[in-house]
Protein backbone atom coordinates (compact mmCIF):
# COMPACT_ATOMS: atom_id res chain seq x y z
CA UNK A 1 0.00 0.00 0.00
CA UNK A 2 1.37 3.39 -1.01
CA UNK A 3 1.12 6.36 1.33
CA UNK A 4 0.73 10.00 0.38
CA UNK A 5 4.01 11.84 -0.06
CA UNK A 6 2.74 14.77 2.03
CA UNK A 7 0.90 12.98 4.84
CA UNK A 8 0.46 9.44 6.16
CA UNK A 9 -2.90 8.73 4.49
CA UNK A 10 -3.32 6.11 1.78
CA UNK A 11 -2.28 7.37 -1.68
CA UNK A 12 -5.30 6.86 -3.90
CA UNK A 13 -4.68 9.49 -6.60
CA UNK A 14 -1.96 10.39 -9.09
CA UNK A 15 -1.02 13.96 -10.02
CA UNK A 16 1.37 15.31 -12.64
CA UNK A 17 4.09 16.07 -10.16
CA UNK A 18 6.97 14.38 -8.44
CA UNK A 19 6.00 12.58 -6.22
CA UNK A 20 2.84 11.62 -8.04
CA UNK A 21 1.12 9.30 -5.55
CA UNK A 22 -0.98 11.40 -3.15
CA UNK A 23 -4.14 11.22 -1.10
CA UNK A 24 -7.46 12.65 -2.27
CA UNK A 25 -7.13 15.89 -0.26
CA UNK A 26 -3.68 16.69 -1.65
CA UNK A 27 -4.79 15.80 -5.19
CA UNK A 28 -7.72 18.22 -4.90
CA UNK A 29 -5.39 20.90 -3.53
CA UNK A 30 -2.99 20.38 -6.47
CA UNK A 31 -5.64 20.46 -9.21
CA UNK A 32 -7.46 23.44 -7.66
CA UNK A 33 -4.20 25.35 -7.45
CA UNK A 34 -3.31 24.48 -11.03
CA UNK A 35 -6.69 25.62 -12.35
CA UNK A 36 -6.50 28.88 -10.38
CA UNK A 37 -2.96 29.49 -11.65
CA UNK A 38 -4.03 28.90 -15.27
CA UNK A 39 -7.10 31.10 -14.89
CA UNK A 40 -5.10 33.94 -13.30
CA UNK A 41 -2.53 33.89 -16.12
CA UNK A 42 -5.13 33.77 -18.91
CA UNK A 43 -6.07 36.87 -20.87
CA UNK A 44 -9.40 38.45 -20.02
CA UNK A 45 -12.12 37.96 -22.62
CA UNK A 46 -13.79 41.19 -23.70
CA UNK A 47 -15.94 39.65 -26.40
CA UNK A 48 -19.02 41.72 -25.53
CA UNK A 49 -17.22 45.09 -25.74
CA UNK A 50 -14.97 44.72 -28.80
CA UNK A 51 -13.09 42.21 -30.93
CA UNK A 52 -11.53 39.76 -28.52
CA UNK A 53 -7.90 38.67 -28.92
CA UNK A 54 -7.60 36.29 -25.97
CA UNK A 55 -6.03 32.92 -26.70
CA UNK A 56 -9.25 30.99 -26.16
CA UNK A 57 -11.25 33.13 -28.61
CA UNK A 58 -8.44 33.08 -31.20
CA UNK A 59 -8.26 29.28 -31.04
CA UNK A 60 -12.04 29.04 -31.25
CA UNK A 61 -12.19 31.34 -34.28
CA UNK A 62 -9.38 29.39 -35.99
CA UNK A 63 -11.25 26.16 -35.32
CA UNK A 64 -14.45 27.71 -36.71
CA UNK A 65 -12.60 28.84 -39.86
CA UNK A 66 -11.17 25.34 -40.39
CA UNK A 67 -14.60 23.77 -39.93
CA UNK A 68 -16.16 26.26 -42.37
CA UNK A 69 -13.47 25.57 -44.98
CA UNK A 70 -13.96 21.81 -44.66
CA UNK A 71 -17.75 22.20 -44.95
CA UNK A 72 -17.39 24.43 -48.02
CA UNK A 73 -15.02 21.97 -49.72
CA UNK A 74 -17.51 19.17 -49.32
CA UNK A 75 -16.83 15.54 -48.58
CA UNK A 76 -13.59 13.89 -49.58
CA UNK A 77 -13.70 11.76 -52.74
CA UNK A 78 -14.11 8.04 -52.27
CA UNK A 79 -11.26 5.66 -52.96
CA UNK A 80 -12.72 4.49 -56.27
CA UNK A 81 -13.27 8.00 -57.67
CA UNK A 82 -10.60 9.49 -59.93
CA UNK A 83 -9.79 13.16 -59.77
CA UNK A 84 -7.04 15.29 -61.20
CA UNK A 85 -4.73 17.54 -59.26
CA UNK A 86 -2.70 20.16 -61.03
CA UNK A 87 0.84 19.97 -59.76
CA UNK A 88 2.53 23.20 -58.79
CA UNK A 89 5.83 22.13 -60.34
CA UNK A 90 4.09 21.31 -63.64
CA UNK A 91 2.29 24.66 -63.63
CA UNK A 92 5.53 26.56 -63.03
CA UNK A 93 7.31 24.59 -65.76
CA UNK A 94 4.49 25.16 -68.22
CA UNK A 95 4.45 28.91 -67.57
CA UNK A 96 8.21 29.09 -68.04
CA UNK A 97 7.96 27.09 -71.28
CA UNK A 98 5.33 29.40 -72.72
CA UNK A 99 7.31 32.48 -71.69
CA UNK A 100 10.43 31.18 -73.43
CA UNK A 101 8.49 30.15 -76.52
CA UNK A 102 9.23 26.43 -76.14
Amino acid sequence: MLVCAYCEQEATMRIVSNPEQVCFEHAMEFWTGLILYARDNADMCVKQERLCTCRACEELSASYLRASAIAAAGPAPHDHEYFSIRLASYADFSAASYANGV
